[in-house]
C-alpha cells in the first residue's frame, strides 16, 4: 500500500474553491485524461453515490468512485476502484484568514506495483495529482482575480 498528499493554497474562498472543485464538467480543464463522467447512483456528492469516470489516457479504464464522506466546502471522501487499483482518497477545504483556501488531498493506494505503460500507479497518481490540483488552482485564482494567475504554494509528500 502506498500513500501521497498534496496540497494548494488557492485566493478563493472555501465555497467558491468547492463550487469549481465539485463541477465534474470542469475536471477535463484540470487534466485532460477524462472521457464521460457521470453519476450512475444516488445524488451528485451524497455519501453512497457513484461516479462513474471513464479515463482515456493513459489507458482506457473505467473508475467507480464511490463516495463516503462529504461536507461541502469542508471536505469529500471517497473509494476508486478500477483495473485491479483500489484508492482511498480524501480532501479538506480549510480557510486561510486573508489567504484564501488550502485545499490538501492525500490518499492510500491498494496494489500500487501495478504498471500501466511503463510507469507505476504510484508515479501515474503522484503525476496526476500535482497537474490536477495545480490546474484547479488556477482556475479558482482566475475566478477570483479575472486575467491573473495568483500565486500559492503547493507540495507533494508520498510515503
Amino acid at each position: 500500500m502506498a500513500r501521497f498528499e498534496y496540497s494548494v493554497v488557492t485566493k478563493a474562498s472555501p465555497a467558491l474553491a468547492w463550487l469549481v472543485f465539485s463541477d465534474i464538467h470542469r475536471w477535463n480543464k484540470f487534466a485532460n485524461v477524462y472521457g464521460e463522467l457521470r453519476w450512475i447512483d444516488g445524488y451528485p456528492w451524497e455519501p453512497s453515490s457513484r461516479l462513474q469516470i471513464e479515463i482515456l489516457r493513459p489507458v482506457h479504464a473505467v473508475i467507480d468512485h464511490v463516495i463516503t464522506t462529504c461536507v461541502p466546502g469542508k471536505k469529500v471522501g471517497w473509494i476508486d476502484h478500477a483495473i485491479g487499483v483500489a484508492m482511498a482518497q480524501w480532501v479538506t477545504f480549510e480557510e486561510l484568514p486573508l489567504e484564501g483556501t488550502r485545499v490538501h488531498t492525500w490518499g492510500e493506494i491498494v496494489h500500487s506495483d501495478i504498471s500501466i505503460g511503463g510507469r507505476t500507479v504510484d508515479e501515474l497518481v503522484a503525476s496526476f495529482t500535482r497537474t490536477w490540483y495545480e490546474s484547479f488552482r488556477q482556475e479558482c485564482n482566475q475566478l477570483v482575480l479575472p486575467g491573473n494567475a495568483a500565486s500559492g504554494d503547493a507540495t507533494f509528500i508520498t510515503h
